[in-house]
């Protein structure tokens, strides 16, 4: 099994060495896992991510414990961008200057504002709500017309309160997917998600369906800010991701895509 989202300290908000995170996969018998730590750019919004300055440095240190650990579990090296349309053009050539193996693109503050955090207004209750759900999926489909990343992560971010809106936003979610399909990126089903309030994976079951009825690769990862999260909820996801009718997941070695088989695990991952 693989888990394509871990974070590291450098983070500024996740716990435990790299080398804890890789054990912890060694452990639950995974043979692949990618570093895939937040760079997030938000004037608003400090010390949520390592600085540009701190990406060699990252890098680096995952090219070292790829071949340390070689021989026990394949470690990939990739980079969590958070949209911000301001630095498109840094994030392009950040994409082009460091031999990733993935680069993915999320989205955690449309148009600056805030939906991801606990301290957030948008946790307590702020803000018109089906204007902001418009506000994500406006700046998630922005997101799209850019080339530097691979992966789309967690895309149904907004629902992580629990916060419904009070219509529908299925065309605008099914215009993303087409533009997703045709620009051949890969969907993240990451399964943090059952530890929020919404209590489900990223993306949705529905949208998981309908990903697989128009072709679109997934690939799965944790979104592990400590060791004891690597693989978190696997035993709930894989059964639905097998049921939606998908046999494989997607890994990257040097932003080239493979095909991995899914297989329930011998052992029980959490």
């Amino acid at each position: 099994m693989i888990d394509y989202h871990i974070h590291t300290l450098l983070c500024n908000h996740a716990e435990g060495s790299m080398e804890s995170y890789i054990r912890s996969a060694i452990n639950l018998g995974m043979s692949e896992i990618c570093f895939l730590d937040h760079l997030t750019l938000q004037k608003s919004e400090k010390g949520l991510s390592m600085a540009p300055g701190e990406i060699s440095y990252y890098f680096q240190a995952v090219q070292l414990l790829k071949k340390q650990y070689e021989d026990a579990i394949s470690v990939k090296a990739g980079l969590e961008i958070d949209f911000n349309p301001t630095y498109t053009d840094l994030f392009q050539e950040i994409s082009d200057t460091y031999a990733f193996d993935v680069v993915a693109s999320a989205l955690h503050f449309p148009s600056g504002l805030n939906i991801v955090s606990g301290s957030s207004a948008w946790r307590h209750g702020e803000n018109n709500t089906d204007y902001v759900y418009g506000l994500y999926y406006e700046y998630l489909e922005k997101m799209l017309d850019f080339n530097y990343f691979d992966v789309i992560c967690h895309m149904d971010l907004i629902k992580k309160f629990g916060r419904n809106p009070s219509r529908s936003f299925d065309e605008e979610c099914n215009e993303i997917l087409l533009k997703i399909k045709t620009k051949n990126l890969c969907v993240e089903i990451n399964t943090s998600g059952y530890n929020h309030p919404v209590r489900e994976a990223y993306p949705s079951p529905d949208i998981i369906t309908k990903c697989h009825k128009l072709g679109i690769s997934i690939t799965l990862g944790s979104d592990a800010h400590s060791p004891a999260h690597v693989g978190q909820h696997y035993d709930r996801v894989l059964p639905l991701l097998l049921s939606a009718g998908y046999k494989h997941l997607t890994t990257f070695t040097k932003r080239r895509s493979s095909r991995f088989p899914i297989k329930r695990p011998k052992t029980i991952i959490r």
